[in-house]
């Protein structure tokens, strides 16, 4: 059963398998208050659900004290079957929806049609056609566009609507000039990436999304891979909120894909790593941050290599 989305695409024209790709990280089914148990038997070496992800050293005065960020990880949970998923309550005392989500049976899409939909925002970038989209439901609607800069190296441009919200856009030739476009709020490096992989010219996107008051709502960063043999790809989507809790969870029966199981970076961030019939998926979803790969014909090794090599780090 297919889950209904908070996430909105970038609003462009795009491909069924890839609305499809975008649309199956978050489900929007109601949120969970606390962890659900689950039974060990369904789990591949996952790591407890509160995992210390950063440990800074602070000085106080003449003593020393460690300071400890800890995440709460909200990533979708595996269950043996549909038995071992609890029914919620509504608000009203009846029963409540719960998603599950299955890998359906079509095949990635072929690279070239993920290059033309990752490459639309900036084949669009001066006509002001290709200017919706955005992370929350209520950003996502914008009226008027102001391009900056249309230089290769790193364009810009400035979208806003009636209410004063504005949305300040990028794309580049090489998606790691787009780092320093982001809040900092979720921090990663791609030197290992773009060495072992070909990036796809101009098929990446950020974005920060401000209210009408200039505070901050949201940020997105998108990149497109490509092997270096061609075999197969990988998009890399990190998705930052202010809201806390923002992102769903749900249910995945054991055995209804290929693969599925949890893996722990070498940083200490639990993904989520799932193939089916060609297709992967890798997600790490916390109150606010959402990291996510979406690839085709790619190995567990491979994938968590480039999870390994990402230098992770959720600040929140």
């Amino acid at each position: 059963m297919e889950r209904n989305f908070k996430r909105i695409s970038e609003g462009l024209k795009l491909p069924q398998e890839s609305r499809e790709r975008i649309r199956s990280q978050l489900a929007s089914y109601q949120k969970q208050s606390e962890d659900i148990p689950m039974k060990k038997s369904t789990l591949r070496s996952r790591v407890p659900l509160i995992a210390v992800a950063v440990v800074m050293m602070m000085a106080l005065t003449l003593t020393a004290a460690a300071a400890v960020v800890v995440h709460l990880f909200r990533n979708d949970i595996i269950v043996s079957s549909r038995d071992d998923i609890p029914t919620p309550s509504s608000e009203n005392g009846a029963p409540g929806a719960v998603g599950i989500t299955s890998p359906g049976g079509t095949p990635p899409a072929p690279l070239e049609e993920m290059i033309e939909s990752s490459r639309q925002k900036t084949d669009d970038w001066s006509s002001g056609t290709s200017l919706g989209g955005g992370v929350i439901a209520e950003y996502a609607q914008w009226d008027f566009v102001d391009v900056l800069s249309s230089d290769p190296s790193l364009r810009s441009r400035r979208i806003g609507r009636e209410d004063g919200a504005e949305k300040m856009e990028y794309t580049a030739e090489n998606p790691a000039n787009l780092l320093d476009t982001l809040t900092a709020r979720v921090t990663f490096d791609l030197e290992w990436l773009n060495e072992h992989y070909d990036y796809v010219p101009d098929a990446n996107l950020s974005f920060v999304v401000l209210d009408a008051g200039g505070s901050y709502v949201s940020e997105l960063f998108d990149a497109l891979y490509a092997k270096k043999d061609g075999s197969g790809y990988v998009e890399v989507e990190i998705h930052n909120v202010a809201q806390a809790d923002y992102w769903g969870q749900s249910y995945i029966i054991d055995g209804s894909y290929e693969t599925a199981y949890y893996y722990t970076s070498a940083d200490g961030y639990e993904f989520l790593i799932r193939m089916h019939n060609g297709r992967v998926w890798a997600d790490c979803n916390t109150s606010h941050a959402s990291i996510s790969l979406y690839g085709a014909y790619l190995t567990t090794v491979e994938v968590e290599d480039i999870l390994d090599n990402l230098s992770l780090t959720i600040n929140e």
